[in-house]
């Protein structure tokens, strides 16, 4: 379902998308027509001047099926009060995400609005969405809620009480939003390439059509097409928040060569040190990969760090990158990487906190063991420099257990 917030009647949008007003799903609030806009659904919205938390409710959902819900803030100066209002939007009273417009929304055109997404099971037929005032000056709004269901096996990482809330979902090599119907499951990539990332180039398949069936969260066909080549890269700029959070990452790959018998492109990508994925990435020509890791912690400071194997003869490459945090964190007992779908065994790192503590970079073997908050050393004392000083430039924490990466 889609439903266009402060406008009555339905409508069939240029993408043949059946759009129906909010009457009926929320009985709070005033709606407001924005001048100069002509695009629908954002050229109307709704406000809550009063009240700390007003509700949409009855949104019709399928039980148990994995759904993606989207909220769309469209805010245009509305309220000619040049401020851009913040809030918290809550999905289903379990997923709660924070509304931060900059003051580029003052200005932005029909094209340009801040969105927020999460990814649940519906633990019901229906399923609520609700604004929350957190400042008494800030009223919060929304132009759109949208509603897709995806089919069984996809984002089946997915806990039954945990939603992914989206932070940046991109099409490497794209030059322009890819959206519903070219992803029929509603998803929004935002276009990213060689002018973003300096030194990498942007690559086109020579495949007249890609098999998306091995990766799970069936990313378009679209999205495949493309891809950003470069040598043992970097990426960061996750769009995460400066505090930890636990994440779901996905990434996408397809080989865009047919490749002759002593070519061979192989790479690992790791975030933060942790390989995602439990095996050398390897994209098939024509084909689809999905590679995913959840159960580690990651902030704005987390990169993604590609890296050629050493009998590799071709650059490393990525079509497609999801990244969520974990809302209603479960610990699935599996930390690490899997390959389309599956996880493997980095049971050690699962639900771990990194910090950066100066004064532990000096420590003897002996000082480090000792502590009480230190349960565990990785790898082995055996595989280090010699001397009793360790060489340490992070450390990650489970409760009272410490784990070391060197």
């Amino acid at each position: 379902i889609s439903i266009d917030c402060g406008t009555t009647g339905s409508y069939v949008d240029s993408n043949n998308v059946t759009w129906v007003g909010d009457k009926g799903f929320v009985t709070t609030g005033e709606s407001i027509n924005i001048t100069d806009v002509v695009k629908k659904p954002i050229n109307t919205l709704r406000y809550f001047p009063t009240g700390q938390t007003n509700c949409y409710t009855n949104i019709p959902a399928t039980k148990g099926r994995t759904t993606l819900v989207r909220t769309k803030f469209y805010y245009k100066n509305y309220d000619e009060n040049y401020s851009p209002p913040s809030f918290d939007v809550v999905y289903d009273g379990k997923h709660r995400n924070s509304i931060a417009m900059t003051v580029d929304s003052l200005f932005s055109d029909e094209e340009t609005f801040h969105y927020s997404e999460v990814i649940f099971a519906p633990a019901n037929e229906n399923i609520s969405v609700c604004l929350v005032r957190t400042s008494p000056s800030d009223n919060p709004f929304i132009s759109s809620i949208e509603v897709y269901r995806f089919d069984a096996g996809m984002y089946d990482d997915l806990g039954p009480e945990e939603g992914f809330i989206l932070y940046k979902r991109n099409a490497y090599g794209a030059t322009k939003l890819i959206s519903y119907p070219l992803d029929p499951y509603g998803r929004l990539w935002s276009p990213k390439g060689s002018q973003d990332y300096p030194g990498l180039i942007d690559l086109t398949t020579s495949a007249p059509s890609i098999d998306i069936t091995g990766a799970l969260n069936k990313p378009p066909e679209i999205v495949m097409t493309k891809a950003m080549s470069g040598d043992g890269f970097i990426m960061s700029g996750l769009n995460l928040p400066s505090t930890l959070l636990p994440v779901y990452l996905a990434l996408y790959f397809s080989e865009p060569q047919s490749l002759g018998r002593t070519q061979k492109r192989s790479f690992t990508v790791f975030l933060d040190g942790m390989q995602v994925g439990s095996h050398p990435i390897v994209p098939v020509f024509g084909k689809a990969t999905q590679v995913v890791l959840r159960d580690i912690m990651a902030s704005s400071e987390s990169q993604l760090v590609f890296k050629s194997t050493d009998d590799s003869g071709l650059p490393t490459i990525i079509s497609g990158l999801e990244v969520y945090s974990i809302s209603n964190y479960k610990d699935h007992g599996s930390g690490g990487g899997g390959q389309s779908g599956s996880s493997n065994n980095g049971k050690f790192l699962l639900n771990l906190c990194k910090c950066f503590i100066n004064n532990f970079f000096s420590w003897s073997i002996k000082q480090i063991t000792s502590h009480p908050k230190i349960h565990k050393i990785f790898p082995s004392f055996s595989k280090q420099p010699k001397g009793n000083k360790l060489n340490l430039k992070k450390y990650y924490f489970e409760d009272s257990e410490c784990v070391f990466i060197f």
